[in-house]
């Protein structure tokens, strides 16, 4: 059997950049959010979760392309990924759980940038709750 797909870490300074909270449920604490106030400790959780998020939606494109395409065209990428994206969404909220309570979502980012091709409405219903609510 062959040995499992790892997750690349990189150990370079990577720039990113951050989503920007939806103005009804965290507009107030988004104000204030400046992720290079943070600790060191959490910069770097914000530059691998960024990371992961991205490398997660890439593998399930690469992955599941026909069902990519689907999904887009029928506006149900949430439902008909469904397995794949709770996969990568549990071992991202396992990781990344100290930072889950600030306004960004990367997981959010990048499955639309990567899976519906820019078009938030190609997910079809979200199914997870954060700081930076998306509409």
């Amino acid at each position: 059997m062959p040995p499992a797909p790892s997750i690349e870490e990189e150990t370079e300074s990577e720039t990113f950049e951050l989503v920007e909270p939806a103005p009804a449920a965290a507009e107030e604490f988004a104000k204030e959010f400046d992720v290079n106030r943070l600790s060191v400790e959490e910069q770097e959780l914000h530059r691998r979760a960024n990371r992961v998020a991205k490398v997660s939606m890439q593998d399930i494109k690469m992955l599941r392309p026909e069902q990519v395409r689907l999904g887009r065209e029928n506006r149900d990428l949430c439902i008909r990924l469904k397995d794949d994206i709770e996969k990568a969404h549990r071992e991202y909220d396992r990781r990344f759980r100290p930072i889950m309570g600030h306004p960004v979502d990367y997981f959010y980012r990048w499955l639309v940038e990567i899976l519906a091709d820019g078009d938030p409405h190609a997910l079809g219903e979200y199914p997870y709750s954060t700081p930076a609510r998306h509409h």
